[in-house]
């Protein structure tokens, strides 16, 4: 049924080649279900047209309703994903005495009971995948009699002793080393004393994602009965985030990826029903990756040296599962599983409205994760719609590299620039074709700071043209060529350009896209685009002593002015630079006279690295003419690790 829906789908959406654009869709007439692959506390069934986080609603069990289930605490089946719901026995326990995943399916029938001596490793640990509210956990053992000893479960087998514990932390829950029982950080029950063969237990609403249960042995002695047929847990309200991703989408042949857009609307529980919430604190993103092959994920064996080889899915489940530390690497035995970076790209960074454009390479395969979230326990984002738009390549691929004007093959085959300066580089392109591919006769460069187009060559070999018009973006240039590239015309060309690099390194980003026609732009690749340049990428490093603090020296312009109103030299323009930001810093400008005293401070706000300037015209807070006489200029940039100044001096002349 899903593999004939997905082809019907996908053969109406590939079906008008004669269109330049077309979209992939989801929601609506097409369940979200059909094309679910991991779900993280996702409800894709009770509206089967929408997608929304899971309601945990009060006394309801909701382990049940989850799954699938995996039963160790590092699951060794290649379908597994970290965030994927887990149970598993012990910590690193891997004698399979019982199977968990019995306890979490809702069904009394299947359990498991014993007599024997007391396991220290009888407890278990749960992973939700995702903080969830929770206020209730429960267990017991099943109904009806033991096989061997005719005693009724309930209550001679009754839980005399036990304690429950959670944790929200995956990375301490991972790193738990040895066997021997240990509570989780958050301690919810520990009973010494019980008579009753059910347990609840009850404890104030909470985030939590792991949830751990120790049954303790029967005081003074090491024989014992165990048995239990089911965990539970339930809470009250919507989990903070809920993650959705995609199965693996083929659509039919590589394209280029436009705009995504998306329907999301606000709602809020209130009692028995659910209203409209516009303002309600909630949100939507959209990531997105696109691949070459329908593998997202790459499977790995050993050879006959133990080195790393990739395998196919079938394969690697027929190779032995290495578990402890003394399983060799070799032929025969599973290596890691890992994200095939050779034909996929990486995740796009978060789209968080409607119509973004993910800039993501061209591809055939496409898979999307979405990711619901709120800051309440009753207000919940709610995604009706989703379309991806696509068209066929303007060309086979487009390689690209760039290298500074001055070393165009440099010894490290990467581009080293001076942090915080003006650099020339030359940035070259080769576009290869297939049948029936249009070309573009246009580009768009993304890049790190301040620019301008210095020429333009193109054909080979290459020769000094004109351009139509260059376009300042925001984040860069659109250079509009005088003729295409094309099959069996112009295939190469070289850009000479100025910018200037305020991180550790950067990347020049670029695509191609045709000016006419409703094509999509084409993402530019790094590689080996001429035998001019050596460097075969689009990135560049730093060099030089700027990076080494956050914020750069101080340039005043002039160094002495006279703002009395005359129009010379009225202003004093005062420039200063933000090197390698990871997170916005907070920068505030002040002026002093010589003896400390504030003349003008100006708060100038959250500022990521760039170059920026701030001008002053001699006026104090009052807006009165300071008077003449040396000032300094200080300027200061808080970030969340450290305080950086630099400062300045200044004549205010008459």
């Amino acid at each position: 049924m899903r593999h004939a829906f997905a082809l019907a789908l996908l053969l109406s959406g590939l079906s008008s080649h004669s269109r330049a654009t077309d979209e992939f869709r989801l929601g609506g007439a097409t369940p979200w279900a059909e094309w679910t692959g991991q779900n993280r506390m996702i409800d894709d069934f009770t509206d089967p047209s929408t997608l929304q986080p899971r309601e945990l609603k009060p006394g309801e069990n909701v382990l049940p309703q989850l799954g699938p289930w995996y039963r160790w605490r590092a699951p060794g089946e290649s379908t597994y994903r970290l965030g994927d719901l887990r149970i598993w026995r012990g910590i690193n326990y891997l004698r399979p005495r019982a199977e968990p995943r019995d306890f979490v399916d809702g069904d009394l029938a299947t359990f498991f009971s014993a007599h024997d001596y007391y396991d220290p490793n009888e407890f278990y640990t749960i992973d939700l995948g995702v903080p969830t509210p929770v206020d209730r956990f429960a267990f017991y053992p099943p109904e009806g009699r033991d096989a061997l000893t005719q005693e009724p479960y309930r209550p001679n087998f009754a839980f005399a002793k036990y304690e429950l514990s959670a944790s929200l932390d995956p990375v301490g829950v991972a790193r738990e080393e040895g066997t021997h029982y240990r509570p989780l950080d958050i301690l919810l029950a520990s009973v010494d004393l019980n008579t009753e063969a059910v347990v609840n237990i009850e404890f104030p609403l909470q985030y939590l994602r792991f949830l751990r249960v120790y049954f303790f042995p029967d005081n003074g002695r090491f024989y014992t009965k165990f048995a239990l047929a089911e965990l539970e847990v339930s809470g009250r309200g919507f989990p903070p985030q809920a993650v959705w991703t995609s199965q693996v989408i083929d659509l039919g042949q590589t394209v280029n990826i436009g705009r995504v857009r998306f329907g999301a609307s606000r709602w809020r529980r209130e009692g028995d029903q659910i209203s409209a919430a516009p303002n309600a604190p909630t949100s939507a993103q959209v990531e997105i990756k696109t691949g070459l092959d329908p593998t997202p994920t790459g499977y790995h064996g050993y050879d006959d040296i133990g080195q790393l080889v990739e395998v196919t899915q079938s394969a690697y489940e027929r190779l032995k599962q290495r578990i402890w530390p003394w399983d060799p690497p070799a032929v025969g035995w599973r290596g890691p599983i890992i994200d095939d970076a050779d034909h996929w790209s990486f995740w796009s960074p978060p789209l968080r409205h409607s119509g973004a454009l993910p800039r993501v390479p061209s591809g055939r395969y496409v898979q999307l994760r979405l990711t619901l979230a709120t800051a309440t326990l009753w207000e919940f984002t709610r995604l009706d719609s989703l379309a991806i738009e696509y068209s066929p390549l303007l060309a086979e691929r487009v390689v690209g590299e760039i290298a500074v004007a001055s070393d165009p093959r440099p010894l490290g085959h990467i581009a080293e620039v001076l942090a915080g300066q003006t650099v020339e580089l030359i940035c070259d392109l080769r576009a290869e074709f297939a049948a029936a591919q249009t070309g573009f006769d246009a580009v768009r460069l993304t890049l790190p700071g301040a620019s301008a187009l210095l020429g333009l060559e193109m054909g080979d070999p290459l020769q000094p043209v004109a351009a139509d018009s260059v376009v300042a973006e925001p984040e860069g240039l659109a250079i509009y060529l005088p003729e295409p590239i094309r099959d069996g015309g112009v295939q190469t060309l070289r850009l000479r350009l100025e910018t200037v690099l305020y991180t550790a390194s950067d990347a020049v980003q670029a695509e191609v896209f045709a000016r006419t026609g409703q094509s999509l732009p084409q993402q530019v690749e790094g590689g080996d685009a001429s035998d001019a340049l050596g460097t075969n990428q689009l990135r560049m490093v730093a060099s030089g002593r700027a990076l080494d603090a956050v914020l750069g020296a101080i340039q005043v312009q002039p160094t002495a002015f006279t703002p009395q109103g005359d129009g010379i030299n009225d202003h004093v323009v005062i420039q200063y630079t933000l090197f390698r930001l990871l997170a916005a810093a907070e920068v505030e400008l002040a002026i002093y006279a010589l003896n400390g005293r504030s003349a003008w401070r100006q708060t100038l706000g959250a500022q990521f690295s760039g170059r920026y300037q701030v001008l002053w015209n001699g006026r104090d807070a009052k807006e009165q003419l300071v008077a003449p006489g040396i000032y300094v200029v200080q300027v200061r940039a808080k970030t969340d690790q450290e305080q950086w100044a630099q400062q300045r001096s200044l004549a205010v002349v008459y």
